[in-house]
């Protein structure tokens, strides 16, 4: 998930501060967002309906929020 503002009150542990790099270009509902945390890459998978209403663009100052369980355990260490 991603949010403009670094949200509180949440179970959400991993609030990761991190910078828009790229979007997909692809046409369907789906988006992938390429961030920039730290030296790190992450990509975030999210609607294209969402990445509208967040005018999402390169460049961009973004919180992206991790949850634990959401991670593959079994491909950590293989990507």
């Amino acid at each position: 998930s991603l949010a403009l503002a670094r949200p509180t009150e949440v179970s959400i542990q991993n609030i990761l501060a991190a910078s828009v790099v790229s979007l997909s270009g692809e046409f369907g509902a789906i988006v992938d967002v390429t961030l920039a945390v730290g030296g790190a890459a992450l990509i975030a998978r999210v609607t294209r309906k969402s990445a509208d209403e967040l005018e999402l663009a390169p460049g961009q100052h973004v919180y992206a929020l991790v949850k634990a369980i959401s991670i593959d355990r079994r491909s950590v260490g293989f990507a």
